[in-house]
């Protein structure tokens, strides 16, 4: 009779061979780093809107700085990044007239985030002017001075502009905001210059510089003065050295300027009391051709009450510079 022996394996090695095939296994899990296709990437979108305003920023710029790889927001100021590497990043949102926002942010593989951004626009100068006046006196010497103006804006809204200067070299003249006029103006006069003149100014690019509540700075385009007149009409009559005496309805007479450029004639009356000076009546825009005119020239039937009176004749340029006379007294009788 014959034996067949059977051997049995031991169970801890059969447990072994199994764990050995399932560590063989194919692995299709994207998120595990050991799977081939694992994807190490993550997308981002947001908005980039106005500070205060929440409305888009188009064309803006968003920029991730690790990757070195940016993308331009759409007419409603949305963006988007598709394929960021995961992990932490640096995202910066930029415009030209606008403060860059900065946001940290950590991507996990696969995953999406939402980031806005919220610019803050800097003060935008839309236009500035300056215009130069001379007053001729007979004591101590003629006053210079210039009127500067800006109307100025800003893209989160005029109540975040804070302050205005006028900017000449390396000199800045702060400037007062007129609810009136809803510009920021200033009125300088020649001993605020270097020089004690203001031909200092001539020749000289002059900016405004603007900023709002969060320091944003603005700067308007150079612009420069266009004259300074010197020249200015003589009036002949009535004048004070003649002790001239009128009547309600004076009729004031001049000499032209010695001037090539056009300009115009403008005419002040003032009534002196005690000492005091209070402007009754002017006239502006006269011809250049005009040497006369007949008090109230407007056809109203005015007539200046007796006392002592000052006039003065000014010659104005196209851009509103002027030339102003010595005040000469008259009585009306």
């Amino acid at each position: 009779m014959r034996f067949i022996q059977i051997c049995k394996l031991p169970f801890n090695i059969v447990l072994v061979v199994t764990l050995a095939g399932c560590l063989d296994a194919p692995r299709d899990n994207t998120l595990d780093p050991s799977s081939p296709r694992f994807q190490n990437s993550a997308s981002v979108n947001g908005q980039v809107t106005i500070r205060n305003q929440g409305s888009g920023i188009a064309s803006a710029s968003v920029l991730c700085v690790e990757q070195g790889v940016s993308v331009i927001s759409d007419s409603s100021g949305n963006y988007a990044f598709q394929q960021l590497t995961a992990g932490s990043l640096t995202l910066v949102a930029s415009k030209s007239g606008f403060v860059s926002d900065t946001q940290r942010v950590h991507l996990d593989p696969g995953g999406t985030i939402k980031v806005s951004f919220a610019l803050n626009g800097a003060p935008v100068v839309l236009k500035e002017s300056i215009i130069t006046h001379k007053y001729d006196q007979y004591y101590p010497s003629p006053v210079y001075t210039v009127d500067v103006s800006a109307s100025v804006t800003d893209p989160n809204s005029i109540t975040d502009v804070d302050s205005a200067w006028f900017a000449v070299d390396t000199l800045l003249y702060p400037m007062v905001y007129s609810i009136a006029t809803q510009q920021f103006q200033t009125t300088l006069y020649k001993y605020d210059f270097p020089t004690n003149t203001i031909d200092w100014l001539v020749g000289k690019a002059l900016t405004i510089k603007c900023t709002d509540r969060y320091g944003a700075v603005g700067t308007g385009v150079p612009f420069y003065i266009t004259r300074i007149i010197e020249n200015t009409a003589t009036p002949s009559y009535p004048i004070s050295q003649n002790n001239d005496t009128t009547g309600p309805t004076p009729l004031f007479k001049w000499l032209p300027p010695g001037v090539t450029f056009d300009y115009t004639y403008t005419l002040e009356c003032l009534q002196v009391n005690a000492g005091t000076e209070t402007l009754v009546w002017t006239l502006a825009s006269i011809n250049s051709t005009i040497l006369q005119q007949q008090f109230p020239g407007d056809g109203s039937g005015l007539s200046l009450a007796s006392g002592n009176y000052v006039w003065s004749i000014s010659v104005v340029d196209n851009f509103g510079n002027s030339s102003r006379s010595k005040e000469t007294a008259f009585v009306v009788r």
